[in-house]
């Protein structure tokens, strides 16, 4: 038989003749089987002989029998037919109400608060097995994506590298939180803090990679004022429990201000100034793209971060992937 280096020379059609051979044991029957004609299948069986190096079946009466060889290899060219029908075999469809999946999803606590809690809740209604797994953003991140360990990651419109997939899911503009009866409340016209206030207050900087600066203070350079960041922590949920108990301004994305002044001891401000808004994408690696339990989870968080006012997106529609 050949060896692995010269497998390629192999047509597998060949396998297919043999196999139907030693099972008919008939020359006629298996160009019945395989619609070939019987002139075709005597060639390929000679062709067979000669990869072989063996008879393979041989005239006994008016039947014909197998060699030993060739009896040998019934079953081991059935099993190797199979294998491959199976690697041919369609993709089968992903089911959410038996899955036992574990999805694996980095983001920040950002993410997870946003999001998380209605992706939660319309998984578990549709896949009551399924799990998820929240992972960190980090310097590690996009590397997972390309491996195993994680299956998509929730990020801002930072640059990311080129070679990844991304799906916008939504702007993101930006508010204030400050604790219940903070001074600034009574001076804050309409919501909203004066410029001057702004500035004379300390303040808290939610930084995930650990920069010194953020956004705001981009904004307030191009005025010509500056503000003083007593608190820099790479924690969202974190960041609102210090403004909760301090006089510290919080400064963060509109959806994650407006899920922590749920808490009574929370407010939300309006900022003194236009602060630009970002994008907030899922990222994903080619090896995932087209696989249907992936589809099906981003599709799902397109319906999570969907509000009212959206029109209707297309998460259970059977079209190419998110």
């Amino acid at each position: 038989m050949a060896s692995d280096d010269n497998l390629h020379r192999v047509d597998l059609n060949l396998l297919v003749v043999l196999k139907t051979l030693l099972e008919t044991r008939s020359v006629t029957r298996t160009a019945e089987q395989t619609g070939m004609s019987q002139p075709a299948v005597s060639r390929a069986l000679a062709k067979l002989r000669e990869l072989f190096d063996d008879a393979l079946l041989v005239k006994a009466g008016t039947v014909m029998r197998p060699t030993i060889r060739g009896g040998q290899l019934l079953e081991p060219v059935q099993k190797a037919l199979a294998g491959v029908a199976d690697v041919l075999a369609t993709r089968p469809a992903f089911d959410p109400c038996s899955t036992a999946r574990v999805f694996r999803v980095a983001t920040t606590d950002y993410g997870a608060a946003v999001i998380l809690p209605r992706l939660a809740g319309l998984m578990f209604a549709l896949a009551p097995g399924a799990s998820v797994e929240i992972a960190p953003v980090d310097g590690q991140t996009f590397k997972s994506l390309g491996e195993t360990n994680t299956d998509l990651a929730l990020y801002s419109d930072n640059p990311v590298p080129a070679h990844l997939h991304s799906r916008d899911l939504f702007r993101e503009s930006f508010a204030c939180l400050v604790r219940a009866g903070h001074p600034l409340l009574d001076r804050s016209a309409g919501s909203r803090m004066t410029l001057d206030d702004y500035v004379a207050a300390s303040h808290i900087l939610v930084t995930v990679v650990g920069g010194r600066a953020g956004p705001v203070d981009t904004a307030l350079r191009l005025l010509g004022r500056a503000r003083h960041i007593a608190v820099r922590i790479p924690y969202f949920a974190t960041a609102a429990q210090v403004a909760m108990s301090s006089d510290l301004v919080l400064t963060i994305p509109r959806r994650a201000a407006e899920t922590f002044s749920n808490d009574q001891r929370l407010c939300l401000v309006e900022p003194p100034l236009e602060l630009p808004s970002f994008g907030y994408r899922m990222v994903w690696h080619e090896r995932v793209h087209a696989e249907p339990d992936h589809v099906w989870l981003r599709r799902l968080l397109l319906r999570a971060v969907r509000t009212e006012a959206d029109p209707p997106d297309d998460a259970g529609a059977p079209r190419a992937p998110a």
